[in-house]
């Protein structure tokens, strides 16, 4: 596959280790800036991604990630979340922590901080990134649907003209011009 993954499930698909994981969830964000619509954002979680906990060592924490960004972007985006990620496949079997050096102060401030979708799924961070940056009225459109809907008008247009000329010329044939 090519590109950046646009759904979660599409990072669950690509992942064959944990640092995979973290590459294409990095990607993944990226992408997420594109967003501009609450349905856009329903479509990148719909699909419940393939559970890694098999996959690969830290597949477990892995599909907690996916679950605890399905929920948090639900709930910054005033979204239903969906209910794959509330699966008892969906929580870290053993506490993860962002701090890997064992700094007790740092993970007591994690403890404290990681937002609840992420405790919830035994996550702690003491921050979660989120580029998402929804905005009022239409939602972006890609140059497909803009070349399509361009398309369409100038047919409209066209047929609109066609019938105007058709009406001036039986007009114009009957003497009323």
């Amino acid at each position: 596959m090519s590109g950046r993954p646009t759904t979660l499930a599409q990072i669950a698909e690509r992942s064959k280790s944990i640092e995979d994981f973290g590459r294409t969830l990095r990607d993944w964000l990226h992408e997420l800036r594109r967003v501009s619509s609450r349905p856009q954002v329903a479509a990148t979680m719909a699909d419940p991604p393939c559970v890694l906990r098999n996959r690969f060592p830290g597949g477990a924490t892995a599909d907690a990630w996916l679950a605890a960004y399905a929920e948090y972007l639900a709930e910054r985006t005033d979204t239903v979340p969906p209910k794959w990620a509330f699966g008892p496949l969906r929580v870290s079997p053993e506490p993860w922590f962002a701090d890997e050096s064992g700094n007790l102060a740092l993970r007591l401030a994690a403890l404290r901080q990681a937002p609840l979708p992420f405790k919830r799924r035994n996550l702690y961070t003491l921050s979660v990134e989120l580029p998402l940056g929804l905005r009022a009225g239409r939602p972006a459109k890609s140059s497909d649907e803009k070349r399509r809907a361009n398309a369409e008008r100038q047919r409209r247009f066209r047929a609109r003209r066609k019938a105007e000329f058709v009406s001036l010329r039986e007009r114009t044939a009957l003497g009323d011009l």
